[in-house]
């Protein structure tokens, strides 16, 4: 019964860890689905933001191209040393300085006449090296030039990111370029405004090569940012140990640039770490309850119905005092008391059957007292048999066959049960002798129903009765009487019924509640009548059949004597 609970609770905890887990993957699942959606938005978003920033860009350097002054600076180069020139140069010096400062992201705007080298700029570079000064590829007009340049900051070994954007200055008319528009931006201050520290925990920007353009990792340092910037090319989407990585090109057309978002979702891997372990804790502690439970039932049910089934064991090997003496407040205490009725039953039981078997002996042994040596008797009877025949006296001879008939069944040659015909027989055979002494006086009437002749009965049981009723019932009367023998049955309950009358004295109702009694269980005194008792008689049919069977006597003084006997039907095998 344990085992059984056992396999049934790790059964039972196998099905909810297998549930929980399902339901908890299922749900992992579709954050992370409705987390990549939400990365991918994000990250478009941020990619607009840049393309928008550069086209803002590409606006301003458009306009400040086609300015009248921009492009007769680029035609001219202001040789000449005139008012007008003077004048065009503090206007261009002022609409230079104008834009730097619009932008807060432009770090230094240069004008650059190619034939002179003349060049105009907002401020000196830093470290002395002009903007101007930088070698930088010839552009077609309708070219636009946009290159990285990292350079080293003294300060904590870190690196600046500044963009160099170059745009042809061409001729009104002709389309020959010369001169060249070049800004020096600053990468951070260009692009942070498009990206939110708030989301990202990387992003950056590269080029084709993986060269880092910007970066962004509030919670890495810049080396960190650089290491991690050129790892794979191209447009992709990946997760890798609980991070999106996704990475698409942007859409300037002058260079091929792309963005790179990293993301750690809100429920990060760690958090749902968190929630395996949370799991995986609550799966052992229903595993301790369990034990626990297992434990709890083992010594409150288990130990008990162990205790009462070796109890049970001695019982069986016939120790009547092993009693269980446990207290216990369940059903098992209900059990234990049951089991104690049931020893103290079964001690009365074996006393019972003790003291029946002690009766059973001592009436044996009573009878063997009143029985003679059968072997001296039967030849003492044959010998008076054969003198009767050769005297020619064939009463005596038939008194002493009859005799020998009676001394036969009460010595038990016919056995313990005989037929109800050849139980009045025996009484016939008794009554044969009784005319030596009665003469005619008494007589015997025998009345059997045909389906009562084959059924069985103890032998001699009636006979005792017939004696009694002639010496106790008719004897003291001194006149004629007569016995009724009637023997029917009772189909329908299975009972046959006998009944033995005369028309003797009877008895009164003390005398009749005087032989009703129960024998007792010592020595009896020995009673009046000849043969066996009827208390005897009484005790044998309870010793056959129990005591649901029994004798009944109704007598009314000078009106006779009537006893009923109520015995079991049992039919004659032949």
């Amino acid at each position: 019964m344990l085992r059984l609970l056992i396999y049934l609770g790790i059964i039972c905890l196998l099905i909810f860890s297998g549930t929980a887990a399902l339901l908890y993957w299922q749900s992992v699942s579709a954050a992370r689905e409705q987390e990549e959606k939400q990365a991918r938005l994000w990250h478009e978003q941020a990619s607009q933001r840049i393309e928008q920033s550069m086209g803002e860009l590409d606006r301003m350097v458009k306009t400040l191209s086609g300015d009248w002054a921009v492009r007769r600076f680029a035609e001219t180069g202001l040789s000449r040393e005139s008012a007008e020139e003077a004048a065009l140069r503090d206007y261009l010096d002022a609409l230079i300085k104008q834009q730097a400062q619009q932008w807060s992201y432009i770090n230094e705007l240069c004008l650059t006449q190619d034939s002179t080298g003349l060049s105009l700029c907002n401020q000196p570079a830093a470290g002395g090296k002009s903007l101007a000064s930088r070698r930088l590829p010839a552009l077609s007009r309708n070219e636009r030039l946009l290159l990285p340049v990292t350079t080293d900051s003294m300060e904590e070994n870190a690196r600046e990111h500044e963009l160099i954007y170059a745009a042809p200055l061409f001729e009104r008319g002709t389309s020959i370029v010369k001169g060249t528009l070049t800004l020096s931006l600053n990468a951070s201050k260009l692009l942070k405004d498009a990206v939110s520290d708030r989301v990202f925990r990387r992003f950056a920007v590269i080029d084709e090569q993986g060269q880092l353009i910007y970066g962004l990792e509030p919670s890495a340092t810049k080396a960190e940012v650089w290491a991690a910037a050129g790892e794979r090319k191209g447009e992709f989407q990946q997760w890798d140990s609980g991070r999106y990585i996704s990475q698409k090109r942007l859409g300037i057309p002058y260079v091929s640039w792309y963005s790179r978002a990293e993301l750690i979702p809100a429920h990060s891997f760690a958090d749902r770490n968190r929630v395996v372990l949370l799991l995986l804790l609550f799966t052992l502690v229903l595993a301790l309850l369990f034990t626990a439970s297992a434990f709890l039932y083992k010594r409150l049910y288990m130990t008990p119905v162990a205790q009462l089934r070796g109890l049970m064991k001695r019982a069986e090997l016939g120790d009547l005092k092993a009693y269980w003496v446990s207290k216990h407040g369940n059903g098992l205490q209900e059990l234990g008391e049951s089991y104690n009725q049931m020893l103290n039953r079964l001690e009365e039981l074996i006393k019972q059957v003790k003291r029946e078997e002690a009766l059973k002996k001592e009436a044996e042994m009573e009878a063997l007292q009143y029985q003679l040596n059968p072997h001296f008797l039967y030849n003492t009877l044959n010998t008076i048999k054969w003198v009767a025949k050769l005297h020619k006296t064939p009463q005596i001879s038939e008194a002493v066959t009859a005799l020998v008939r009676l001394l036969q069944a009460s010595l038990g040659k016919k056995g313990d049960f005989i037929t109800v015909r050849e139980e009045i027989g025996l009484l016939q055979d008794y009554m044969e002798i009784q005319r030596f002494r009665y003469g005619d006086k008494i007589q015997l009437i025998c009345e059997m129903e045909p389906a009562s002749k084959e059924c069985l009965l103890p032998c001699m049981l009636l006979q005792p009765l017939v004696e009694n009723a002639i010496v106790h019932g008719i004897e003291p009367g001194k006149r004629e009487g007569r016995i009724a023998v009637r023997i029917h049955v009772d189909v329908s309950r299975g009972l046959l019924l006998c009944e033995v009358e005369d028309n003797g004295v009877g008895m009164t109702e003390s005398a009749q509640g005087t032989m009703e009694l129960e024998p007792p269980a010592g020595p009896r005194v020995r009673e009046r009548m000849t043969g066996i008792g009827l208390k005897h008689i009484r005790e044998k049919i309870r010793l056959y059949y129990g005591s649901g069977y029994n004798m009944h006597i109704v007598s009314k003084p000078g009106e006779g004597t009537t006893i009923r006997l109520t015995l079991p039907m049992h039919q004659s095998g032949g």
